[in-house]
């Protein structure tokens, strides 16, 4: 059985032989957080985690959630597949709510909490940038016990009192690339908090003249980007994107497919089906393609860089 340890930084490929490959959902590797409490876990599928990033899903049973809480020395994105999430920041008593096909992005060392309150299991895309745990993997040890402030926590006092937070409310365009929900080291100053991106929250962006594609990005940021690819159906062939590459390792999670992953340098082409994911190392060029009847969606994650 392989172990999360094991993989950290070596899936699929060492960082000196990263090439380009399917990884089809039966070949995730399935473990629990935190492993030293499964009364109080998660189901977690590791899909990728290479120097770069981490790429999984975990999974939460009609009310119940993990401890103790999680944190990470990486900011961590998470796209909501199934369900409603409600996520605590331990430290600061902030509560957020992302519902199916919401995201919410967390800056590092944020500590946090996922509960699930709904009849319905919650099932969470999660992508980590640049790394996912430090020298213990993962972390079992929140320092501070049942010290959690909360409604009527037992150690409230001890915590700063935070002053009114307003809500960032303003229209995106394309600049906003690399900057959004807001700049990056602004967002991981105190008191480090989480940021909901609902439908109407999402960045958006065009990409191609000649084969328009719609971009929706959640995060886009120094260390990581995430968000949405949507391809259209129809044309005088299949539908296909514009050739693109990126500087960053590139992950691409099937929402709504099959989709065809087509690499000009190689020929190579791939049918990546509903939940499987495409790996593309730095500097792969690639194209999407849609050989369906309806517009398809891939779930992409890319860091450091565009």
């Amino acid at each position: 059985m392989t172990t999360v340890n094991e993989v950290m930084g070596q899936l699929p490929f060492p960082p000196d032989e990263k090439k380009p490959k399917h990884i089809r959902k039966e070949e995730y590797i399935d473990s629990i957080y935190p492993p030293a409490a499964p009364e109080f876990s998660d189901l977690t599928r590791i899909i990728v985690s290479t120097d770069k990033l981490f790429l999984g899903t975990y999974q939460l049973a009609p009310g119940g959630s993990f401890n103790p809480p999680d944190l990470h020395p990486g900011d961590e994105t998470y796209y909501i597949l199934d369900g409603t999430l409600t996520q605590q920041n331990a430290v600061n008593g902030q509560v957020i709510r992302a519902y199916q096909g919401d995201s919410i992005w967390m800056p590092r060392e944020a500590w946090h909490k996922a509960f699930n309150f709904e009849d319905d299991i919650l099932r969470i895309l999660f992508l980590i940038a640049p790394k996912a745990w430090d020298e213990k993997i993962p972390p079992d040890d929140y320092p501070h016990g049942d010290d959690i402030k909360e409604y009527k926590g037992k150690h409230n006092t001890k915590y700063a009192v935070l002053p009114p937070i307003a809500k960032p409310t303003r229209i995106g365009t394309t600049d906003d690339i690399g900057r959004w929900p807001m700049n990056g080291p602004e967002g991981r100053k105190d008191p480090r908090l989480f940021y909901t991106i609902h439908e109407e929250d999402k960045l958006l962006n065009i990409y191609g003249p000649d084969n328009p594609m719609l971009i929706k990005f959640f995060v886009s940021n120094d260390v990581m980007h995430m968000g949405e690819f949507i391809l259209p159906a129809g044309g005088k062939g299949p539908r296909l994107s514009e050739v693109d590459v990126h500087k960053g390792d590139c992950i691409l999670f099937v929402r709504k497919g099959p989709v065809t992953v087509y690499l000009p340098e190689t020929q190579e082409a791939f049918i990546v089906n509903e939940e499987d994911t495409m790996f593309l190392p730095e500097g792969t060029p690639y194209r999407l393609m849609n050989f369906t009847a309806k517009p398809v969606k891939v779930i992409f994650g890319i860091a450091p860089e565009l």
